[in-house]
């Protein structure tokens, strides 16, 4: 009788995932202050004549656009969390080898003493299991391979979107003028030339650093969205979650 098992493979090894950056918190510490920087700076941008503005008005200037990109950072997924459900899927991927092992192992005796029709019957359903512990364990790793893509890009994402709340410099002064020096020039733009020039370099300053905060928002949302769409569409393909003690076998 020729024996029904036969070796699966490895689950492979984890890939290289760079986690550095901000934790989850600090992440959203400084976008909360990024964020309120530049809405209490845009809501005086719009009082300024359009001429000393570097860009026109429109939404990359107006202060709801910010808070909404302030509220989407709290959507961008935990790469952490992504890089942990990889490890869990390779551990669950060992676990079905090296049950499969053990198995084949264990009923290996069997196959060099007994025949007939119950052995037979008991070889095919073996044969069955291994073709199902094959198909688990390329299932997992699959699917932990999307798991740690995702987890890498959205690392990058983290740190490109702290990058961008970086750049607005909360404690920097915008244009070297707090609010309310903002409010006292802004008073006199009708009738002190002298205005003008501070004003200018204020606009030019805030206008610059809302470009690079809103740019990384935009970045980093448009990872994660990708990224959550990637792993929704693989555990979907799989019949859903790989680890769920609900989960049917594979066929």
């Amino acid at each position: 009788m020729d024996r029904p098992d036969r070796p699966l493979r490895l689950a492979p090894a984890p890939g290289p995932v760079d986690l550095s950056g901000p934790g989850r918190a600090a992440l959203l510490v400084a976008v909360d202050a990024a964020v309120g920087v530049l809405t209490t700076h845009l809501a005086r941008w719009s009082s300024l004549p359009p001429r000393w503005r570097g860009v026109p008005a429109g939404p990359d200037t107006d202060p709801a656009t910010v808070r909404r990109a302030g509220a989407e950072a709290r959507e961008l997924p935990d790469p952490g969390a992504l890089a942990a459900q990889a490890d869990a899927l390779r551990e669950a991927a060992t676990l079905v080898r090296r049950q499969h092992v053990d198995t084949a192992e264990d009923l290996g005796p069997l196959w060099d003493t007994w025949a007939g029709p119950s052995a037979d019957a008991v070889q095919r359903r073996v044969s069955a299991l291994a073709r199902s512990a094959h198909g688990l364990v390329t299932e997992l790793g699959d699917t932990a391979d999307v798991f740690e893509v995702a987890a890498s890009r959205v690392a990058a994402a983290v740190r490109d979107l702290a990058a961008g709340a970086a750049a607005v410099r909360p404690a920097d002064p915008v244009g070297g003028l707090l609010p309310p020096q903002v409010d006292a020039l802004l008073a006199g733009v009708r009738g002190d030339p002298a205005v003008e020039g501070p004003l200018r370099a204020w606009a030019a300053d805030l206008e610059e650093r809302t470009r690079l905060f809103l740019a990384a928002a935009a970045r980093s949302r448009a990872v994660g969205r990708e990224a959550g769409a990637r792993v929704r569409e693989r555990i979907a393909a799989g019949g859903g979650d790989p680890l769920s003690p609900s989960r049917p076998p594979s066929p």
